[in-house]
């Protein structure tokens, strides 16, 4: 009840305009209640940060992709990651990024949050390469460089948010362009 007064007011006004007795008044508790069983606005959202990689069910998918033997599976799989993110938490990281330009604990989190998507991004074209599924020519840095900017949360609030697509959309959309960037056109074997 707390965190989801605190995540609904993060989302809506951002972490630097929310204050504790809000977040309190929202939940229907006493400022106390708040201090007490769970703290200030810094430890309301590392509380959220946490629910982040298990409601978003990343280690299962991660170890899925990893596990793939088909390119173009590795880079589907890739995408509905970022996709669950953005569906599931995208409320969460949105909070995140509002609390990084206040508070400098929450800024190195949204950074860390940052390295582990390019890590991810990294993993999955190394992976690729692996299969022999990357485009002649396209080092696995420069693939990852492609699949991390465009898997950004920030692109799915964009397309979602502001134009109006559906998470459906987003994903094929980011599917099809990655394709045709990342893969090359003959189907390697798998191994």
């Amino acid at each position: 009840m707390i965190l989801d007064a605190a995540l609904a007011l993060f989302t809506s006004q951002g972490y630097g305009a929310t204050s504790v007795a809000e977040i309190a008044d929202r939940a229907g508790v006493a400022l106390a209640t708040v201090y007490a069983s769970v703290g200030g606005k810094p430890v309301l959202l590392r509380l959220l940060i946490d629910r982040v990689d298990e409601r978003a069910d990343i280690p299962h998918q991660a170890r899925e992709l990893l596990a793939s033997t088909d390119a173009s599976d590795v880079l589907r799989r890739q995408v509905t990651i970022t996709r669950t993110l953005a569906e599931r938490m995208g409320d969460v990281i949105a909070a995140l990024a509002s609390a990084a330009g206040t508070d400098s604990e929450m800024a190195a989190a949204y950074q860390d949050g940052l390295a582990r998507h390019r890590t991810g991004a990294q993993l999955t074209a190394e992976r690729i390469a692996a299969l022999g599924g990357l485009r002649a020519g396209l080092a696995p840095e420069r693939a990852a460089a492609m699949l991390a900017s465009l898997t950004q949360q920030c692109v799915y609030r964009s397309l979602i948010g502001t134009y109006g697509w559906s998470f459906d959309e987003t994903q094929e959309w980011l599917v099809e362009i990655l394709n045709r960037q990342l893969l090359t056109t003959e189907a390697p074997n798998a191994t």
